[in-house]
């Protein structure tokens, strides 16, 4: 068995975790091969490893479990890195991962995380796209777990503004999770990369998210929360980021909406309030080439534009519906009608043409809002 085999098999073994792989690989001086031909008295002698541990890496039908592995990354082809080839910043962390199954080619570029929930406002999305795309138009490489809500928003941003961006899963390669995120899946591995430390098969569950989580983190040089509700995903990656010893950014809310108050109780706790991307740009800069940055990005003059393509395209009634959203407020049909001074079935009509051109989103909770 090769040290690249072995590293394979420690990272599918049960009972093996990050942490006693992390013992296990500092005694054998990283030679993972050198693990599995010990016998079980020097193994007994190495921290928090015991019998099962012992058992799981004496495993007769391992060598089995090798081949098949390995035939399934040929047959996506995939490979798999060890600690050796991962970014240096990822092996700064107290768990690093013992490898990582990639399905593309993870970019040569400082990262930044986005993440958040994963059922945001559309002002939510529409930031998360934004600041993707201008990171990456800076020189970054956007970071996120392919989740639904703000982290597919992100991938997304990040796409279509030319750049790669890195998918970390919860779960193995050959499980496209959440099922709807297929097409986002491929474009991803064809313009990046979508990696795991999971093995083939293995589905997404409470514990892997967590684990994946702190890899989010762990690779970037900053983690920017766009929405989250108070408890949460993207909180937890918070939280890694900071003992990670990252920077964390959030972009702030209204304080009536449930998706802004995890953004504003990591902002009390001593995250970086951001209003536009330039707040990070300005402590990122030694991250990249300072020609790269030398331009600033302008949230007002979007805004504008924004607002000239809706009053060019509307007729006046439905830029009355369109200017009561427009602070991102989230209205009712009784309450726009009220505030338009327009019929209930006037208003329904001019709602409905505005959800078909794309214009507003009706919420589950009935509500209208500002695509």
């Amino acid at each position: 068995m090769n040290n690249n085999d072995a590293y394979l098999l420690l990272n599918g073994l049960p009972k093996v975790g990050p942490i006693s792989a992390r013992e296990l690989l500092k005694s054998f001086d990283g030679n993972a091969a050198d693990i599995f031909k010990a016998n079980k008295s020097d193994l007994m002698l190495i921290k928090g490893i015991g019998e099962g541990i012992i058992d799981s890496l004496k495993n007769p039908k391992n060598e089995e479990w090798l081949d098949a592995e390995l035939d399934k990354i040929k047959s996506r082809r995939a490979t798999f890195l060890i600690q050796s080839q991962l970014p240096e910043l990822l092996l700064e962390i107290y768990d690093p991962p013992i490898g990582m199954y990639v399905a593309g080619k993870i970019p040569n570029l400082p990262f930044v995380s986005i993440v958040g929930t994963r059922n945001p406002t559309m002002y939510g999305q529409k930031q998360a796209r934004l600041f993707a795309s201008q990171l990456t138009q800076a020189g970054f490489c956007v970071v996120s777990g392919m989740a639904r809500g703000i982290d597919s928003a992100a991938h997304e941003g990040a796409l279509d503004a030319g750049g790669p961006t890195v998918a970390v899963l919860g779960c193995g390669l050959d499980i496209i999770y959440p099922p709807e995120n297929l097409n986002l899946y491929q474009r991803i591995m064809e313009n990046g990369a979508v990696v795991t430390e999971f093995t083939f098969g293995r589905k997404a569950d409470k514990r892997t998210f967590p684990m994946r989580n702190r890899l989010v983190s762990g690779v970037s040089q900053a983690v920017l929360v766009v929405e989250s509700a108070s408890s949460g995903g993207s909180l937890i990656t918070a939280q890694f980021a900071a003992d990670q010893g990252r920077t964390v950014f959030a972009i702030p809310g209204r304080i009536d909406q449930p998706s802004s108050n995890g953004c504003h109780k990591i902002i009390r706790d001593g995250a970086t309030l951001v209003m536009s991307v330039n707040d990070i740009l300005e402590d990122m800069r030694p991250y990249v080439d300072q020609k790269q940055i030398s331009f600033n990005f302008s949230i007002d003059d979007e805004a504008e534009d924004d607002s000239k393509t809706f009053s060019n395209k509307l007729s006046s009634k439905e830029n009355l519906l369109v200017d009561q959203l427009k602070e991102g407020d989230q209205l009712s049909l009784d309450e726009l009608s009220l505030a338009c001074s327009l019929p209930v079935y006037e208003t329904m009509s001019l709602l409905t043409l505005l959800e078909l051109n794309k214009y507003v989103k009706k919420n589950q909770n009935g509500k209208f809002e500002l695509i």
